[in-house]
């Protein structure tokens, strides 16, 4: 709600701008070629175009950062599954069963607190905490399932290295100090070209009016940014759905005999 009427209050400040820099407070030809035209309009281009690129870079290489974040969280919870294979049957169905309740966390509670920019869920942070638990507490054994104990221990740790690299992601957002620039140039940027106009030039308003209206764009573009898990770049919980639902192909991989020809 706050981020809609800070854009309509930059909308409002630009249409009001561009209303009275056309009526009343218009820049003659002398100083159009001046400081106004030669200094002053360019370096607000200027600020605004760099901070609009550095907004958009910003939002992107997130949203990069987090995909490759997810995708790094979702196969190490696929290995430390197959890392089961070999355990003792009840020690291998603790974790399984561990790591089925964290995905589900994950997505049902994880997942809303992140589109609400509030980080990660205390639900989920309790299931991966009981998930943690029943890998370390695995036997050491002298048989050949030792390598498949230190595998599982080494997957738990790469994926609460993941979820916290989530958490993070999930928290930053734009830097406001960068937004605001990037409006307050823009509504300099809207409203410099009406006060520049010459009296009944209609195709240079037309442009202007143009002009104000890509403006205008990239600042919603900016404020709806957001994080890489709420806004028009986001990430949905598909990934971790494809891995929950995936278990269940694993389970029947292994429960189906090896016909031998």
């Amino acid at each position: 709600m706050l981020t809609l009427l800070l854009i309509l209050a930059v909308l409002a400040v630009m249409v009001a701008g561009a209303v009275l820099a056309a009526g009343r407070f218009r820049v003659d030809d002398g100083e159009s070629g001046g400081a106004v035209g030669i200094v002053v309009a360019p370096c607000v281009l200027a600020l605004y175009l760099g901070s609009a690129a550095m907004g958009v870079v910003i939002g992107w290489e997130g949203y990069k950062g987090a995909e490759d974040g997810v995708m790094a969280e979702v196969g190490s919870a696929q290995s430390l599954y197959w890392s089961t294979v070999a355990l003792p049957e009840d020690e291998s169905e603790e974790v399984r069963d561990r790591l089925r309740a964290y995905l589900s966390a994950v997505i049902e509670d994880d997942w809303p607190a992140m589109e609400a920019a509030e980080g990660l869920s205390a639900e989920g942070d309790a299931a991966y905490a009981a998930l943690a638990a029943s890998v370390r507490s695995l036997s050491v054994s002298d048989t050949g399932d030792g390598l498949d104990r230190l595998t599982a221990r080494q997957e738990l740790n790469a994926l609460g290295e993941a979820r916290l690299e989530r958490a993070d992601a999930a928290t930053e957002g734009m830097p406001p100090l960068l937004t605001g620039i990037a409006a307050l140039s823009a509504i300099a940027v809207a409203v410099l070209p009406f006060a520049m106009l010459r009296r009944g030039s209609r195709i240079a308003y037309f442009w202007a009016a143009a002009n104000l209206a890509f403006v205008f764009a990239t600042v919603v573009l900016l404020f709806y940014m957001g994080h890489p898990f709420s806004g028009l770049l986001a990430h949905d919980a598909g990934g971790f759905e494809e891995a929950l639902a995936g278990l269940d192909a694993i389970d029947q991989a292994l429960a189906t005999p090896v016909s031998a020809h």
